[in-house]
């Protein structure tokens, strides 16, 4: 290789490493000293002129190499952080003694041209048994909690009983709920709990390491931060097609939590992903948030719902159940059902809107993956349940739990404590309710 040819790839090279330094974000944070001390390895004074020269031969490489060097070490440690040391329990360690929280989430659908946004939501939550859900348009965007929300809910949870109010900020309209939650059995009812802002963290505070993986790095808000990987846990999704896969973003100093991303399968199959940031912990929520009360000139309508939580209770005697696709013999009859889970009955006392009555039956296992196997392979065809030869409705297969359905007795027209009077083997009491 000639001198010429020599100085020509020495030249390439100073070039090269002297534009890296000045790429746009890696130029704007690293040191101004770091940047001296390379480019003093591109370059050498001579002794007798003072003049700047390219270093010849050997040494130009050598130099060269060491700035290439200084450069990568730079990329991986400075830009990036050292490899983070935190681990798992970093991240579980910012999840005890939680009694107030905050956060923003959204949720798409993913289709051919990208994630399709649904809905946009703002929750706050205070311990015990403060909450209040801001929903937003689905474009509203980032900065959604500066739009008006559409949708407020706030409620006010008690033991065995809520309160709450529903804002409808477009419509200047609202609804206030009632809601009541009877159990016949010692353990207390499935009402949802008082302390909303530690329960949401239950499942990752249950998590344990071997179940996590590690997955790389991200800057999210000018913040370093380390990914993990996990399923969902303590979750038993009877439908395989709603497994639910997270990733949790955490940040690269402590291990504090800024961003859970979520995607599941909903039950017509769409793929789905929910992502949460905007965490704030513990930090003073202005009561107001959680007020009850209905602006002036507002309509108003009432809610009141009732939750029965059944210990011991099944079928009476003499009612007949049948589950099976329509026109066909059924997969699974009266002796299939071990015993009924839940009523609901939802009713409007300022209007006439009917009733709406829901239970929830528990089957055998063999059951349920009878009727479930068929759902599945014949997407197509309706299931139906025939319940006491009166009614034929359509049941909800998979949300219930993993050996439940649940199914709508509203076509009765019989407020759910005449249905336990009538259908079930139940000693709940209601007090006059």
């Amino acid at each position: 290789m000639t001198d010429m040819d020599k100085r020509h790839d020495q030249d390439c090279l100073k070039d090269n490493l002297d534009r890296l330094l000045q790429l746009g974000e890696l130029s704007s944070r690293m040191p101004e000293d770091l940047k001296s001390r390379i480019r003093s390895k591109l370059v050498q004074v001579e002794p007798e002129s003072g003049k700047k020269n390219i270093l010849p031969g050997r040494r130009t490489v050598w130099a060269l190499a060491a700035a290439a060097v200084l450069v990568f070490f730079f990329i991986v440690f400075w830009n990036g952080g050292s490899p983070s040391t935190i681990v798992w329990a970093d991240v579980q360690g910012h999840l005890d003694q939680i009694h107030t929280l905050t956060l923003s989430g959204h949720t798409g659908i993913s289709a051919t041209t990208g994630m399709r946004i649904t809905g946009r939501i703002k929750v706050y939550y205070e311990d015990p048994g403060l909450a209040r859900t801001e929903e937003y348009p689905p474009d509203s965007g980032p900065g959604s909690a500066l739009e008006e929300p559409g949708k407020i809910t706030i409620s006010r949870r008690e033991p065995g009983s809520s309160e709450g109010v529903t804002l409808y900020p477009g419509a200047y309209g609202a609804e206030l709920v009632d809601s009541v939650f009877l159990s016949d059995g010692p353990k207390p009812p499935s009402q949802p709990p008082l302390d909303l802002a530690s329960f949401n963290w239950q499942l990752m505070k249950e998590i344990t390491a071997d179940k996590t993986r590690r997955i790389g790095d991200r800057v999210i808000n000018g913040i370093q931060a380390v990914g993990f990987e996990f399923e969902i846990p303590n979750q038993v999704y009877v439908n395989p097609d709603r497994q639910v896969h997270a990733q949790l973003w955490a940040s690269g100093d402590d291990g504090t939590p800024l961003l859970i991303e979520v995607e599941y399968r909903d039950p017509l199959g769409q793929n789905m992903r929910t992502e949460y940031s905007d965490f704030r912990w513990n930090v003073p929520l202005d009561e107001g948030l959680f007020d009850l009360a209905v602006p002036e000139g507002w309509s108003l309508s009432r809610v009141r719902t009732e939750s029965a939580e059944y210990t011991n209770a099944g079928l009476a005697p003499g009612v007949t159940l049948q589950i099976g696709p329509e026109g066909q013999e059924p997969l699974t009859e009266t002796e299939d059902v071990v015993r009924v889970v839940w009523g609901q009955q939802i009713t409007h006392p300022d209007s006439n809107i009917p009733n709406d009555v829901r239970i929830t039956i528990e089957l055998k296992p063999e059951a349920i993956q009878r009727l479930r196997d068929y759902a599945r392979s014949n997407p197509d065809e309706l299931i139906v349940v025939d319940f006491n030869g009166q009614i034929r409705v359509v049941p909800n297969l998979y949300g219930a739990g993993p050996t439940q359905i649940s199914f709508d007795l509203s076509l009765l027209d019989l407020p759910l404590a005449h249905l336990e009077a009538i259908y079930f083997t139940t000693t709940i009491e209601r007090n006059g309710l």
